[in-house]
């Protein structure tokens, strides 16, 4: 993208942009394009639309409105706590069951424990009780090992929206649906997910005669008035979007840190010094994180350098067209986003490709906003910008700090440090460290 132009045709009716200010434009409020056919592939049923597949605006925002305050926390009983808890419970577990001596070489994959722990974290938040992955050190349910089957069929389904066409097609004959569409009667797959042990069983338990009041993101959604069915695929939606990309976010931030001396050294110094001086709580809190520069510098660029999402997210031009750099855009063309390419931007510099947190700690201001401003694409704009991502910007926070105050880390493979493969959502496999228990500052 940089040596050809920051928008390129992909198809005859498909373009692909980087350019951070188009994508503004196009995702901002008030803007003529709507989502694309692209998003028909992200429907758990065909029949029924979620938060990320919905297509009409007012639809849409309806959704949105009833969901955002879950999302934000509010009516929700001690969001920070509740996540604190998990946490510490992951950290313990590192210290037990796989911190080494230094005279040992005891390896973890720290994806696998990664991917527990943002798991447990949203089922706690969304379900008012977690899975308890890391506790019992398995994935509960299938649950990963779900969407990591499930991802490839996405990316499938959206690349040609005509098998999303199709399958809707399908399953409005009843005994059609039974066999493709998920449901709480499966024995596996995203249907067990639905099913009785968990998010079911969840809702059964606020319509019951002897139901108490719950704080969590579910029962935020009842109250504002989601129906059953919609509750169901929103919450399916909420547990695979708030712990899949957030490990993502991660595992790549983390291995970009801890294959990085110079970096790893300042940010350890930095959660040193703090420690030392600052008063820190255990486990520290979000509001302290974010007074630390250079993790928040750390977090930024790891988002930048390897942003957790790089699927398309296609919308389609207004019926009378659009002129993007001089030139006509017929109506009904799709336009998608490269995420990657976006964020390889010129505002980072003549280094984009290089893992720099100190381009985030220069004294040019206005720079600096600019820079922050195309790093928040990575959470979408405007009216479909990610509702979780103030729950993500919490674990991360919390995260980089409590593992580095706790632990030293050292990669296992310099060679092949893990296996990431993207199917729009990225999967990966085998991050494998050595982590050795810190003196206490």
């Amino acid at each position: 993208m940089s040596v050809k132009g920051s928008v390129a045709r992909i198809g005859p009716k498909h373009l692909l942009t980087s350019d951070p200010a188009l994508t503004q434009r196009i995702l901002s409020t008030g803007s003529r394009y709507k989502r694309a056919t692209w998003f028909n592939a992200l429907s758990i049923d065909p029949h029924v639309k979620n938060i990320v597949s919905e297509t009409d605006p007012i639809k849409h925002n309806r959704l949105r409105y009833a969901m955002s305050a879950g999302y934000a926390g509010k009516g929700i009983k001690d969001m920070q706590p509740a996540m604190d808890k998990i946490l510490l419970a992951w950290i313990r577990d590192l210290e037990r069951n796989w911190s080494c001596q230094a005279a040992q070489a005891k390896d973890v994959d720290i994806g696998k424990r990664i991917q527990f722990l943002t798991v447990d974290i949203i089922t706690q938040l969304c379900l008012g009780d977690s899975f308890r992955c890391t506790e019992d050190d398995v994935d509960q349910h299938d649950f990963l090992e779900t969407v990591k089957m499930a991802t490839p069929i996405s990316l499938q389904m959206s690349t040609f929206p005509e098998l999303a066409t199709i399958m809707r097609y399908l399953t409005q004959f009843p005994p059609l649906h039974r066999l493709l569409v998920p449901s709480a009667e499966d024995k596996g797959g995203l249907g067990k997910t639905i099913g009785e042990q968990v998010v079911k069983q969840a809702i059964d338990a606020r319509f019951g005669p002897a139901a108490a009041p719950w704080r969590d993101i579910l029962e935020s959604f009842l109250d504002r008035g989601l129906s059953r069915t919609q509750v169901e695929t929103e919450l399916v939606v909420s547990l695979v979007a708030g712990s899949d990309t957030t490990s993502t976010a991660i595992q790549a931030t983390l291995l970009s840190i801890i294959t990085n001396p110079r970096v790893y050294s300042s940010l350890q110094k930095e959660i040193d010094y703090a420690l030392a001086h600052s008063g820190i709580s255990t486990p520290i809190q979000d509001a302290e994180a974010r007074e630390l520069p250079y993790l928040q510098a750390c977090i930024q660029e790891g988002l930048r350098i390897h942003p957790p999402l790089a699927q398309l997210r296609e919308r389609v031009a207004p019926p009378e067209g659009d002129y993007i750099q001089g030139r006509r855009v017929p109506g009904g063309t799709c336009i998608g986003f490269n995420s990657w390419g976006t964020q390889r931007d010129a505002i980072y510099g003549d280094d984009p490709d290089i893992f720099r947190p100190e381009r985030w700690l220069v004294d040019d201001v206005a720079r600096v906003k600019q820079m922050k401003r195309t790093c928040d694409l990575v959470f979408g704009y405007g009216p479909t910008k990610c509702l979780g991502t103030g729950i993500a910007g919490m674990e991360l926070n919390k995260v980089f700090f409590e593992l580095l105050r706790n632990f030293d880390v050292t990669i296992c493979n310099a060679q092949r440090p893990w296996k990431s493969v993207c199917w729009g959502i990225f999967s990966q496999e085998d991050l494998r460290v050595c982590i050795k228990r810190r003196t206490r500052v």
